[in-house]
């Protein structure tokens, strides 16, 4: 995302619509993975727990998976 688009919310109302639709389909949980350059903490900030990590994936960074229980 470009900088200039940073911390206005809209990463924030993606993903509650993202789990507003979850929740509509019935689902239990939602998943979700990311990489340590794009920012796990936020997904951490939105009530998302870590499952698992896998170091070095790709070179250098680590590979995060990430679950939300919705019930």
């Amino acid at each position: 995302m470009d900088s200039e688009q940073r911390h206005r919310g809209y990463g924030s109302h993606l993903l509650l619509e993202v789990e507003r639709i979850a929740r509509e389909k019935s689902c239990d949980f939602v998943m979700l993975n990311t990489f340590s350059y794009q920012g796990p903490e936020f997904y951490k900030k939105h009530g998302y727990q870590l499952i698992t990590t896998i170091e070095n994936a790709p070179t250098g960074h680590s590979h995060y998976y990430f679950k939300k229980d919705l019930t």
